[in-house]
């Protein structure tokens, strides 16, 4: 396919595609701390090359919640490569992102919500993803290492009695579940634990495994025995999910199944990192290394502006044109199941692909819904 970038439009075949000058992202995902007190066994931070460690400078976090404010944004998630509740100013900013009328998403592991639960209960903070990989402590403590899942889930049940009794019902409670070898077991029991803390929800993810031992070792879309568990107790998901009213989100295990969606692109939204460089997710903000399907890739950082410098309107408009258009109708090679990916140099990044987009998609798990994004 042949692209030639035309400004704020481009050609597509016969076709010229330009974008509507007032549109804007709809949500952003902002990253306030790489520090991470936890390490857990399958983190993206474990491959992490040319590791960058450092806060949101506050007046930074401030221009660019006022800047998304005035051109539509309409939600922050706070996320990223490092844990949110880190952040010495987190209360400040949080409260400004609900004082500029955001909806407000935190995802976090949940270790120091004990000190800010409060507060997040009196500003209605919208809603909390915590991470829980098992309802018990020692499987807990195994994947989520310097973890502590009884503080956690104290926490989360005081948040609990608090809502019922003032009969409030924010902030939201949402569950990430990061399924693998160690944990299938207890699917069933962690609808429950979901239903226990207060939780309306529960996101089933694969792991983006690091290296090739550990998608052996851990990967369930490779063990057969862990596909037929969860497949076994498909009913038993759903007539638990009925009962107790959370709502349970299954992942893809199937490496083959191509039809493929980009959950940034579906949700309009883009990733700031915490030196203010805009990306246009999670995945492509740094440069790290992972293992899908036995092959080995290194996944370079796409960097579309700078925030410090640019204005987030014109990355939008003038960076992400080309580039959401493709990624909207996943206009890409699909190298997960391709039967050259094994011979082929070029899948071996994310730098270009054989169709000659660059940088390209081709091989993201998100787009095939085996990893789910916290939007």
């Amino acid at each position: 396919m042949s692209k030639n970038s035309l400004g704020k439009s481009f050609k597509d075949y016969y076709w010229i595609v330009s974008i509507d000058p007032n549109t804007s992202p709809k949500e952003l995902m902002i990253e306030l701390s790489t520090y991470c007190n936890y390490d857990c066994i399958y983190c993206f931070r474990r491959r992490w090359i040319n590791k960058q460690y450092r806060y949101m400078d506050k007046s930074l976090a401030t221009k660019i919640l006022e800047e998304a404010r005035n051109i539509g944004v309409k939600k922050i998630s706070f996320s990223g490569w490092g844990e949110p509740l880190l952040h010495p100013h987190i209360v400040e900013i949080i409260k400004k992102a609900k004082s500029l009328g955001f909806k407000v998403l935190l995802n976090t592991n949940g270790y120091f919500l004990d000190k800010y639960i409060d507060y997040f209960y009196e500003i209605e903070l919208d809603e909390i993803t915590v991470s829980i990989d098992a309802p018990h402590e020692d499987v807990y403590r195994l994947i989520r290492i310097g973890g502590d899942l009884g503080k956690l889930l104290k926490t989360l049940l005081r948040l609990k009695e608090k809502k019922i009794k003032e009969a409030r019902g924010y902030p939201r409670i949402s569950v990430q579940f990061t399924i693998n070898k160690y944990n299938y077991n207890n699917l069933l029991n962690m609808i429950k634990l979901a239903k226990k803390i207060g939780a309306y929800k529960l996101i089933v993810s694969n792991i983006i495994p690091l290296t090739k031992e550990i998608e052996n070792s851990l990967a369930c879309y490779m063990d057969k025995k862990c596909i037929e568990e969860v497949e076994r107790i498909k009913l038993d998901i759903a007539r638990i999910s009925i009962d107790t009213g959370i709502d349970v989100s299954l992942p893809n295990f199937n490496l083959t199944y191509s039809e493929r969606t980009c959950p940034f692109a579906r949700e309009w939204a883009l990733f700031v990192r915490s030196d203010g460089h805009v990306t246009p997710c999670i995945y492509y903000a740094y440069n790290w290394r992972n293992v899908i399907n036995g092959i080995e890739r290194e996944i370079k950082p796409v960097i579309l502006g700078d925030l410090k410098k640019e204005s987030l309107k014109n990355i939008w408009l003038n960076k992400m044109v080309l580039f959401r258009y493709k990624t909207h109708y996943m206009d890409y090679p699909s190298c997960l199941d391709c039967p050259l990916q094994e011979y082929c140099t070029l899948t071996l990044d994310n730098t270009v692909d054989c169709w000659g987009n660059s940088p390209t998609c081709a091989h993201c798990p998100y787009s095939r819904d085996m990893v789910r994004c916290p939007l």
